[in-house]
């Protein structure tokens, strides 16, 4: 694989996320590198919550369904590489803080519901729309596998947070995971400087371990995947979906 490979410092990295640019990220095809996929655990500075067990949680309640057929598909799984990042990037919190892991893989299936049911939330709400204005709202947050190769199904992807060990309660991000709207965006100005304080926390943990982030939503980041792959000048990305084996 040929690799124009950027090289970064953190603030360049940092400035790279508030890019506004319209990027087509199909261009970036997968070299299927061969890295297994691993089960994440818990450590001393990093605490595997999946969104299953989050009450009032919508991914999450997706998730639980999938599971009650394949019960073996009981924990949250990424590529080996990607583990070893998010332990560095866990590491790297401040004492009182510790990094929550809520999503890593997503079943192909999984995947496709969460798009199916984004675009018909947001027809609920936007009653005009047509079946395509609600498809592509949704595809805005959630890759379609028809288009693209998802970040999730690639085992290329977490879904994080912080919690403050001092306290036991989450640090305020200014919306939750799953929120499908402006909230989520990543850069969102309309926060409180507290708010904007723990997004570049993480972000700043996230980055510095070479992870790429996600213009549309604070919590997600990647390692591997297409989005990765144009964050840092890479001609390809490296993984394509994959399966957990469940029986």
């Amino acid at each position: 694989m040929k690799s124009n490979n950027l090289i970064m410092d953190l603030n360049q990295k940092l400035e790279r996320s508030r890019s506004t640019e319209s990027i087509d990220f199909s261009k970036y095809q997968s070299i299927n590198k061969f890295d297994s996929l691993i089960k994440i655990e818990s450590t001393e500075k990093m605490l595997v919550e999946p969104n299953w067990m989050v009450s009032e949680s919508y991914e999450g309640s997706v998730y639980a369904d999938y599971i009650s057929e394949h019960p073996n598909y009981n924990g949250i799984y990424v590529r080996s590489e990607l583990l070893k990042r998010l332990l560095m990037a866990a590491d790297s919190l401040p004492p009182a803080y510790k990094l929550v892991v809520r999503a890593g893989h997503r079943p192909v299936e999984v995947q496709k519901r969460i798009l199916r049911e984004c675009a018909t939330d947001y027809k609920k709400n936007k009653v005009r729309a047509t079946d395509e204005e609600a498809l592509e709202h949704a595809r805005m947050f959630v890759s379609d596998p028809e288009i693209t190769l998802p970040p999730h199904v690639c085992g290329a992807a977490v879904d994080v947070e912080i919690l403050d060990v001092s306290t036991g309660k989450l640090l305020d991000f200014g919306s939750k995971m799953d929120d499908d709207d402006e909230r989520s965006f990543l850069h969102n100005p309309n926060l409180t400087n507290k708010q904007k304080k723990n997004r570049l926390m993480l972000l700043n943990a996230m980055l510095d371990a070479g992870f790429a982030s996600c213009k549309v939503e604070w919590c997600h980041f990647s390692y591997g995947d297409q989005i990765w792959a144009w964050f840092y000048g890479e001609e390809n990305s490296l993984y394509s979906p994959i399966d957990v084996e469940t029986k």
